[in-house]
This record gives structure tokens, C-alpha cells and sequence, in this order.
């Protein structure tokens, strides 16, 4: 059975709110979940990011094929950096000299993330929780003994444990410092702005407005539809990637003030699927509330 968080006052600031998390050694395994989809070393990665779209997830194990053992961890983020944002576009320049078929139909093996963070069997979610905020990563494959993957835990999994009502306002929570793009950014100029902060979302903002967000999965989308060939008169990428944010950005985002209690922007959240929303005061965005920042209230 789920513990249930407590509160408590002081007196300085907002309720602080400490919660009772299953220190049981092995609790973990109560709330994993076992991968939607999983890909291999060989699998192209045209067909990896497709796979991301379809189950909407973030991330794929990549796996041996027969022993289920854990190669690595293929992120959104892997797949935008390899289109333009980042280093691993060195990849299409070089290699394939530009050339967007030839290059998405490259194995993941040259764009996972080397370094892999993982849990075991016998962490508790307590452990899961403090893995997650050391390391900045948005979830953890749980593996066994002999390195096979069991399941997946994400922030998601873990942010449930907040209750619907906390006494602590959005604000106390959330990034004020919030990174954002301009509607006429070209979708490259986004994809350089997450992989060189860190981030898998940016809310658009016209004049400080907030008239729309983009995320890792908007530009996989993008790539994996019948649009990004009509942008494409030859077979550069370099084409696809100068389309701009606002040609694929969510314009109808959700969104909460800074006074929302964080247990209502956690349930949001996970009906809404998404793991960010932009907090707006009056007509202006004022920060941005992650799955990530919430993990923070369990601690």
C-alpha cells in the first residue's frame, strides 16, 4: 500500500512538504513499468524515433536481442541532437554529408548516451527518487542481477506520490529562469537551445506572451510525418531543420498560475501526459513547473 505524505508548517515561507516514500529495501519493483518498446544496436533510427511517437515515451532500452540484457538508453533528446542540435549532427555532416535519408536510417548505435544510469531490484523508491535528482536524467531502466531489464520508472511514476492538495503553491517549485524560443526560431535554433541547456521543452513566447510550447517529441513528430518530405526539395536535412517553431508548435498549451498547488499541477500533469507546464501571472509567462521540480517536494 502507497504511504501517504504528511505536512508540516514552520515559519518561514510556504508549508514545507515531507514525504513518507517506501524506504523497504526492493519497493521500487512495486511501481515499475515494464517497457511499451524496446530497440537494438542494429535498429535504424528513423524506426526508434517512430517507436518514440507511437507509445509516446521519452526513452528506449536498448536491448540484446534474446537476453533482454540492457546495451543502453536511447533519449529524445539523443534523436534531436543527431538531427541538428548538437554534436552528434557531426554524424550526418561528415558521414553522410548532409544526406537526411541515408542518415536516419543509421543504427542508434552511434547516438545513445554513453553514460547509463540505472537501478537495480533492490533500491527502494526513496533511492529511485535521489537517483533521479543526482543525476538529472528522467528515468531509470531497473535491472537485475545478471544486467536484464525488468522494467522502467520514470518522474511520472514517482510524482504520483504527491496528493491533490499540498498547501504549497506552483511557485515555491518551479523555474523562474525559464529558457524560451521566439515563434520565427527555425526548429534547428530550438533543437541547439534544449541540447545545449538541458532542456526536452521550451515555451514560446511573443513579448513575453506565452503563445505556445515546443517539446523533443513536437520536432520527432515533425520528422516522422509526410510535412517534413513537402519541406525537403532535396535530401538535406538542413532544409527540414530551418522550417520555424511556430509551423510545429503546440499552440493550446496548458497552463497554471503561480498560486495552483503543486498536487493540482501534478495531476495535470499526468492526465495530460505532459511533463512540463508553463506558469503564466497575468498575461506574462513568470516559469515553467517540471515533473522534475516536483520530485524535489519528495525529498
Amino acid at each position: 500500500m502507497r504511504r501517504i505524505p504528511h505536512y508540516k508548517s514552520r515559519d518561514r515561507g510556504p508549508l514545507e512538504f515531507g514525504s513518507k516514500l517506501h524506504r523497504e529495501e526492493g519497493s521500487i519493483m512495486s511501481i515499475i513499468q515494464r517497457p511499451t518498446a524496446t530497440v537494438q544496436l542494429t535498429t535504424p533510427i528513423k524506426k526508434a524515433a517512430e517507436l518514440m511517437v507511437k507509445h509516446k515515451v521519452r526513452r528506449l532500452p536498448v536491448v540484446e536481442p534474446g537476453t533482454r540484457k540492457l546495451s543502453g538508453i536511447l533519449r529524445s533528446r539523443d534523436v534531436i541532437d543527431f538531427l541538428g542540435g548538437g554534436d552528434k549532427y557531426k554524424i550526418i555532416e561528415r558521414k553522410f554529408k548532409g544526406n537526411f535519408f541515408s542518415a536516419v536510417n543509421e543504427s542508434v548505435r552511434f547516438i545513445i548516451s554513453s553514460n547509463l544510469v540505472f537501478g537495480t531490484s533492490e533500491m527502494s523508491i526513496e533511492d529511485a527518487v535521489g537517483l533521479l535528482l543526482r543525476t538529472g536524467v528522467g528515468g531509470l531502466p531497473i535491472l537485475d542481477g545478471n544486467s536484464r531489464i525488468l522494467g522502467m520508472v520514470s518522474e511520472r511514476d514517482l510524482v504520483s506520490y504527491i496528493p491533490p492538495v499540498t498547501g504549497i503553491p506552483v511557485s515555491y517549485y518551479m523555474n523562474r529562469h525559464v529558457v524560451t524560443a521566439e515563434p520565427s526560431l527555425s526548429i534547428r535554433g530550438a533543437a541547439r537551445r534544449m541540447i545545449s541547456r538541458g532542456f526536452r521543452r521550451l515555451p514560446v513566447t511573443l513579448k513575453r506572451e506565452l503563445v505556445g510550447i515546443i517539446t523533443t517529441m513536437d520536432i520527432l513528430r515533425y520528422f516522422g510525418s509526410s510535412e517534413v518530405f513537402r519541406r525537403m526539395s532535396s535530401q538535406s536535412v538542413d532544409e527540414a531543420m530551418a522550417v520555424t517553431v511556430q509551423e510545429i508548435m503546440t499552440r493550446d498549451v496548458l497552463h497554471v498560475s503561480p498560486e495552483v498547488d503543486i498536487g493540482e499541477a501534478a495531476t495535470l500533469m499526468r492526465e495530460r501526459g505532459c511533463g512540463g507546464i508553463p506558469v503564466v501571472s497575468g498575461e506574462e509567462l513568470a516559469g515553467i513547473i517540471t515533473e522534475h521540480d516536483l520530485l524535489r517536494a519528495l525529498v
